[in-house]
């Protein structure tokens, strides 16, 4: 009776376990079976999608284009990120954006958003942030007009026309997700520190980041940092771009007094050439404003919408402005909490080269004042 109680619920058990693994390889069987026939679906419109860009450029249909992007984009949902179908894909994918050049902004919005839906799959899009920048930096400018910037090439599907507004707001939107990211690893990280006991010895000395979460955030920022660089110095025409810019430059500096390892590189490659990223803008919008005072004699209707668009571009410089000094005023708190100079790196906001452009508040004043004497006038 007690060999027969024991074999009767090992054999039970076994049965178990054989009826679990067979679940499970049906299970594998299925995922694998998804991912297979995704694969080949894909391969046939990766085809029709050569095709149509190897033709001649007055042949080129957009719209087909981008329906076969978008196709694509669905399918690749279906491939598990660690499969070899999926690299494939990925690698397929910038090939054809580092090759391949068309005018096209749409086409172009379509293939980029591909690149990062894949990307962000499987790392940070930081290293591919940085080398877009350079490339928009290349085909647009400098805000200043002497230096003459050495273009790279990262990626063909990155040219003049399609650099700015497409690709810059593109690269934008996903710089704000990075910063969301950063801002809840740092959330986190502050939690777990605040758990643990740090010696008085090891808080009094400047330590090289031993964490893995700051390790991440550290890596990230950093590069994200030379993103920033890049655009800041870059001849952005007026309009969405320069506005997300300074909005993303205020989480960015927001993020860096929470984090001022980056003390040095944000002092010699970030905030100097925010404030003449600063005055480009007001010069450009001054400029702008002066020629509309110029055809508003000549009675155009052009007048409302440039100053409209100046305002609305120079609305976020106030918060910008303040989020670098609070920035700084962090810098000097902590500098004397830790007997440790980190602003040697630092050029004060008070000795900045940028001043408010009255001129540019005194012609909107002046704007608003004929615009309501023409009113008054009316009645």
């Amino acid at each position: 009776m007690w060999r027969t109680g024991l074999v009767a619920p090992r054999h039970v058990g076994s049965s178990r376990t054989r009826a679990r693994t067979h679940a499970t390889d049906e299970e594998e069987e299925v995922e694998v079976s998804v991912t297979q026939r995704a694969a080949f679906q894909i391969r046939q419109f990766q085809r029709s999608l050569l095709n149509i860009l190897s033709s001649q450029e007055e042949d080129f249909n957009s719209k087909e284009a981008l329906l076969l992007v978008t196709v694509l984009s669905n399918l690749s949902k279906l491939l598990e990120p660690s499969s070899t179908q999926f690299v494939q894909m990925l690698s397929w994918t910038t090939k054809i954006c580092k090759e391949n050049s068309w005018e096209d902004a749409s086409f172009c919005k379509g293939l980029m958003n591909l690149l990062f839906s894949l990307h962000v799959l499987c790392k940070s899009p930081v290293t591919l942030l940085r080398d877009l920048s350079q490339d928009i930096h290349g085909h647009i400018g400098d805000i200043d007009q002497d230096v003459e910037v050495e273009k790279t090439n990262h990626f063909a599907m990155v040219n003049l026309r399609t650099a700015a507004p497409t690709v810059c707001l593109l690269l934008l939107s996903q710089a704000e997700k990075v910063l969301e990211e950063v801002d809840w690893l740092i959330t986190k990280l502050k939690g777990q520190v605040s758990q643990e006991i740090i010696p008085e010895e090891a808080s009094s000395q400047a330590t090289l980041p031993n964490h893995p979460i700051e390790k991440a955030i550290i890596i990230q920022l950093g590069t994200l940092l030379t993103f920033f660089h890049e655009l800041v110095q870059t001849a952005l025409p007026s309009g969405s771009c320069v506005d997300t810019l300074l909005k993303d430059l205020c989480k960015m500096y927001t993020i860096l007094t929470a984090l001022v390892r980056y003390v040095k590189l944000s002092g010699s490659h970030l905030t100097p050439l925010c404030y003449s990223f600063i005055s480009y803008i007001q010069n450009k919008n001054s400029k702008s404003l002066k020629h509309t005072g110029e055809k508003k004699k000549e009675k155009t209707a052009a007048g409302p919408t440039a100053m409209a668009r100046a305002l609305r571009e120079t609305k976020p410089i106030p918060n910008l402005i303040f989020a670098i000094e609070q920035y700084e005023k962090f810098l000097i708190h902590l500098s004397k909490r830790s007997k440790v100079n980190l602003m040697q790196h630092i050029k004060l906001s008070t000795s900045r080269d940028f001043k408010i452009k009255g001129n540019i508040l005194d012609m909107v004043l002046q704007e608003d004042e004929d615009e309501d004497e023409e009113v008054s006038a009316c009645f």
